[in-house]
C-alpha cells in the first residue's frame, strides 16, 4: 500500500545520497519519501504563498537494494500508483519536474512525459585510459592547462562557490543557481559525501568551480561556474580532476547530470551537451515529466513566478514546456 513516510530515520549513511534525509533536509523543510512495500522514492515540497508543489530528487528505488535499477515496467507500475495516492490525499498541486539528475526509465500514465537523459563516465578504466576516452580537443586542453600550472584544490568556502555559480548562471539568464544557504547546508550535512573544486590558474586567480554530491554507486555533478573568460583547458581539468578524486573514494559512475536530448542548433544547450559528451560520456536516456493536479493553482503559479522574475529580468517557463517546445 502506498503510504508517505517522513520519519529521518527512514534513510540512513547507507541508502543513495540523493535520497538520504542529510540531504534531502538541505533542499527544504518539508521532504519524506513515498514508499510501498518493495519501493520508495524522495521528495521535496516547495510551498510558496498557497502553491504547493512536489520535486522528486532521486529516481526508484528498491529496498532489498537501493543501488540496483528497477525494471521500466515495475518503476512505471509504482509511478502510477503514487500519482494516484497524491491525487487522492492532495498533498501537492502539482508534481514539477525532478531534479536534472533524475531519468526514468518508463513513462507513466496520467504523466506529461518529455525526453530526458544524462551523460555518464564509467570511472574503473586507470587514469590514463579516462583520459585517453576524452575527445582528442578536450584531451589536448587538460594537457595545456596542466602545462600551464592551473591547479585544481578542494575548497569549504560557500561564499566562493556560490559568487562563481551564481554570475555564470546570470550571464546565461538562468534562475536555477544554488542558494547560498543551500551550499553551506549540503557541506554541513553531507561532509563526507559532497566536494566543492575550484581551478585556480598560476597566480591563484579562480577559472571556475564545481560541486558534487557523491555516494558508492555515482558522483553528480550538480553545479558548476567558471571566470567570464577562464583560461583554457581550466574547466576540462577540473572535471578530469573531480573525476579522479571520485575514483579514488570507490565511485563508480561520474554523472554529468542531464541532458535535453532534443535542442535547437545553436542554442546554449547544445554547447553544454557537446561539452559534457566529449569526456567520452555514455548517454543514457530516458524521461522526465510533470503531473498536474490542480490546473488553476498550477497557472496562478506559472504566472506568478512569469511576472516576479519578469521584474527582476528573468524569463521563465516551466521546464517541461520548455522542453517541449524544442521538439
Amino acid at each position: 500500500m502506498i503510504r508517505i513516510e517522513n520519519h529521518p530515520s527512514f534513510a540512513t549513511a547507507e541508502t543513495p545520497v540523493l535520497s538520504r534525509d542529510a540531504y534531502l533536509r538541505t533542499k527544504s523543510e518539508k521532504y519524506g519519501w513515498i514508499r510501498n512495500e518493495f519501493y520508495y522514492i524522495p521528495f521535496i515540497l516547495d510551498k510558496r504563498a498557497i502553491f504547493v508543489r512536489m520535486v522528486f530528487t532521486d529516481r526508484v528505488r528498491a529496498f532489498k537494494d537501493g543501488f540496483s535499477a528497477l525494471s521500466a515496467e515495475d518503476e512505471k507500475k509504482f509511478l502510477e500508483e503514487c500519482i494516484q495516492y497524491l491525487k487522492k490525499t492532495k498533498v501537492c498541486d502539482f508534481i514539477a519536474k525532478s531534479q536534472a539528475n533524475v531519468v526514468f526509465a518508463s513513462r507513466p500514465e496520467g504523466a506529461e512525459c518529455v525526453p530526458w537523459g544524462t551523460y555518464e563516465i564509467d570511472l574503473s578504466p586507470d587514469a590514463e585510459n579516462i583520459l585517453a576516452s576524452f575527445d582528442g580537443k578536450h584531451r589536448n586542453v587538460v594537457r595545456k592547462a596542466l602545462k600551464d600550472g592551473i591547479e585544481i584544490v578542494t575548497t569549504d568556502d560557500a561564499e566562493l562557490v556560490y559568487a562563481n555559480i551564481k554570475e555564470t548562471l546570470k550571464r546565461q539568464n538562468s534562475i536555477h543557481f544554488p542558494s547560498i544557504e543551500y551550499l553551506r547546508e549540503l557541506r554541513r550535512n553531507l561532509p563526507e559525501s559532497s566536494r566543492f573544486y575550484a581551478a585556480l590558474d598560476a597566480q591563484g586567480k579562480l577559472q571556475g568551480t564545481a560541486v558534487i554530491v557523491f555516494d558508492r554507486e555515482r558522483a553528480y555533478y550538480m553545479y558548476g561556474g567558471s571566470a567570464e573568460h577562464p583560461h583554457a583547458g581550466s574547466l576540462n581539468l577540473l572535471q578530469y580532476k573531480a573525476m579522479l578524486d571520485m575514483k579514488s573514494q570507490g565511485v563508480g559512475i561520474y554523472d554529468l547530470v542531464g541532458a535535453r536530448l532534443r535542442v535547437a542548433p545553436g542554442s546554449k544547450y547544445e554547447g553544454i551537451q557537446r561539452f559534457k559528451s566529449r569526456f567520452g560520456a555514455t548517454l543514457r536516456s530516458g524521461w522526465a515529466f510533470r503531473v498536474v493536479f490542480n490546473r488553476l493553482k498550477y497557472e496562478a503559479f506559472n504566472i506568478m513566478t512569469k511576472t516576479y522574475l519578469g521584474l527582476r529580468g528573468y524569463s521563465y517557463e516551466d521546464p517541461i514546456d520548455q522542453i517541449k517546445a524544442a521538439e
